[in-house]
């Protein structure tokens, strides 16, 4: 858990320009984090007075929840000893402003205007500009289009019926570029955003966004390190982010699980998640979770990046076992029985559940099907990452 002097609360309606909700001082390289959750577009469908509601595209229920929950689970649950949490930016666009509420404290974030974003983004770079050991984070969860670097991201001011629109969105691509002159050596960038192509939004000559930061050349000239920048998207190219009405995206969901421990590789004698170890899990987790509703499931891609490692777990992993019947039988009615330590757990199964999915802690497990007193099938198996199967017969 990150530790530090936490930023003083802020009066009931002040915003910090820079957008922090948690900043810990200390010596030595630090993590700087930047999340973007746009969840309310005012100008398009259903966004309220000023809406264009023949807008193609409407308002996210997701993104602001994911945005949360992501800030939350870093401050309260990133380790990474090389460089601890040193600050984390947050910034929101929901139709109904709300707190954002931790430990520490109840805080008022920005907007997630474009210009809201270009004021924090700037405070970000300067804070990873002081070492070449730190770490920078970026995520962003919104609307967007493009295809790999060629995106484009739109932010809550963002308005189809504007000449200048598109200075309301971020041009990853230049964005990228531009944080190459920043001194921390390792940038990660998690973009949970569709990638449905610009089509024809725009002439091909004309600009995509903008970007706080400009590149230049020679952008590491002067400093010891080559930039280590990968870029992992929720989805693949051509393809749209899943959300959800009620909670948080595909990616969101894949994320935590990944973080909790299905991630999770201990060839250094702890528990660690690496950059491939991540996109493994998660792509298993959004695979699980699209492949039954949707023709074409979603599957992260990631890419330009060198091994690392991301997460180191505080304790042992919690991770999937799938247990099914022999033979293809339906695993209830029964109630399958197994214990957690000493603790005994009973577990329900329905006539029409075909696999039973269990989340549990790193350790061997005896599973028991029955029918009253009757005993329908066994299993033993061992859960640890990525994740386990069994039949029960």
């Amino acid at each position: 858990m990150a530790k530090g002097k936490v930023l003083e609360k802020t009066t009931a309606n002040a915003t910090r320009p820079d957008a922090l909700v948690f900043s810990a001082e200390g010596d030595g390289p630090r993590t700087h984090v930047l999340i973007v959750g746009v969840g309310h577009y005012p100008f398009f469908r259903a966004g309220g007075p000023n809406a264009d509601n023949s807008s193609r595209l409407g308002q996210l229920a997701s993104s602001t929840v994911s945005a949360r929950i992501l800030a939350r689970w870093f401050i309260e649950e990133y380790r990474y000893p090389p460089a601890k949490l040193g600050s984390l930016a947050l910034l929101l666009s929901e139709s109904k402003r709300t707190p954002f509420e931790t430990k520490s404290g109840k805080w008022n974030v920005p907007k997630a205007t474009y210009d809201r974003f270009a004021t924090a983004a700037r405070a970000w770079h300067a804070r990873g500009n002081s070492d070449e050991a730190n770490r920078l984070i970026f995520l962003f969860c919104g609307h967007g289009f493009g295809y790999g670097v060629l995106t484009s991201l739109l932010f809550a001011d963002f308005d189809f019926r504007r000449q200048d629109a598109w200075d309301s969105a971020l041009d990853l691509g230049k964005f990228l570029g531009g944080m190459e002159t920043c001194a921390a050596a390792e940038q990660i960038y998690f973009i949970d955003a569709c990638r449905r192509p610009h089509g024809d939004l725009l002439h091909p000559s004309a600009p995509i966004g903008r970007s706080p930061v400009h590149a230049k050349s020679l952008p590491r000239e002067g400093f010891s390190t080559s930039r280590n920048a990968p870029l992992i998207f929720s989805t693949g190219d051509e393809q749209p982010a899943r959300g959800r009405k009620d909670g948080a995206s595909v990616f969101t969901d894949a994320f935590m699980k990944t973080m909790n421990g299905m991630g999770a590789r201990d060839d250094n004698g702890d528990w660690r998640i690496n950059n491939y170890s991540l996109l493994e899990a998660m792509s298993h987790v959004s695979l699980r979770l699209t492949e039954k509703d949707f023709p074409e499931p979603q599957q992260p891609q990631g890419g330009q990046s060198r091994a690392f490692d991301f997460h180191y777990l505080a304790e042992d992993p919690i991770s999937p076992i799938y247990l099914v019947r022999d033979h293809g039988s339906a695993c209830g009615p029964g109630d399958l029985h197994y214990k957690i330590g000493e603790e005994p757990v009973v577990r329900p199964c329905a006539h029409d559940e075909y696999e039973v999915e269990l989340s549990l802690p790193l350790g061997g497990y005896d599973f028991t099907l029955k029918n009253g007193d009757v005993e329908l099938a066994r299993a033993r198996q061992r859960a640890a990452p990525t994740f386990k199967k069994a039949r029960l017969k």
